[in-house]
């Protein structure tokens, strides 16, 4: 199977050579854990290597995104600039329909109504309020926004199109993004916050092709709380169940040895 560099490294060395190319990967862990980081290394990798990429943003505006890859040494400005890459900022289009809702904007940004153009989003005029209103995207709309012709996408979080879902809706619909970007051949890693995971019943992990678990707890040979990694799934890929720390370093993210004792998953 061909493989996706992750743009880490020692984690390439751990599976077998990156992530499985065309097939979909989660990335889940607590606040802080560094998964944004994790999407950050792929995309600037990727890009790196000639790929076509996009983002999807739903918590992070694109400026902050950019910003955050600079400072760890990951710049995709210039991939913006020739059009490599595409940062679709799904915040926005969420912040925005609050906001409305509450009378406090009564606009549609240009963000927005791209939104609307690539999703098919419906425009309707409610007896309650003045003027237009537009119906809240869903989870499966996310398709649009990822162009055919993507080597990868990375969509950060997605956890936060999970609320308000029922279990079955969300595998339902999880496993369709999951079929579709696998059909057109896109390598997909859909970060997902601890909160969303837990809330579905963690039933994310059967729809991927693989998992990634960060976690940060105290090691108890230091008493300093540390960042661990365990890759408890990666389908045609040979893989420890060793439990791995991890630094974020002024370059990203820096793999250290296996500590399985150190913790319990």
């Amino acid at each position: 199977m061909e493989r996706m560099p992750t743009g880490i490294a020692n984690l390439d060395k751990k599976i077998s050579g990156g992530y499985p190319e065309g097939k979909g990967i989660l990335i889940t862990g607590v606040p802080g854990a560094g998964k944004t980081i994790f999407g950050l290394h792929f995309l600037h990798k990727s890009c790196m290597d000639g790929k076509k990429c996009i983002m999807i943003a739903t918590e992070e505006t694109p400026e902050d995104v950019m910003e955050q890859a600079a400072m760890l040494g990951l710049g995709l400005d210039s991939f913006i600039e020739n059009g490599q890459l595409q940062i679709k900022q799904v915040i926005e289009f969420r912040t925005r329909s609050v906001a409305r809702e509450a009378y406090l904007v009564d606009d549609f940004s240009d963000t927005e109504i791209e939104i609307i153009e690539e999703t098919h989003l419906d425009r309707n005029l409610r007896a309650d309020q003045e003027g237009f209103n537009i119906e809240e995207i869903d989870l499966i709309d996310l398709v649009r926004l990822i162009p055919e012709e993507s080597d990868v996408a990375v969509i950060d979080n997605i956890g936060v199109l999970a609320f308000g879902l029922k279990p079955k809706e969300f595998r339902d619909k999880f496993d369709t993004i999951n079929r579709l970007l696998a059909k057109q051949k896109t390598t997909a890693l859909y970060i997902m916050d601890e909160a969303a995971y837990e809330m579905t019943h963690k039933i994310a992990d059967y729809s991927t092709y693989g998992s990634v678990k960060l976690m940060v707890k105290e090691n108890p040979y230091t008493g300093k709380n540390e960042r661990f990694l365990s890759i408890p799934k990666m389908r045609s890929t040979k893989i420890s169940l060793d439990i791995t720390i991890f630094d974020i370093t002024s370059a990203g993210i820096s793999l250290k040895g296996s500590k399985s004792k150190l913790v319990e998953l």
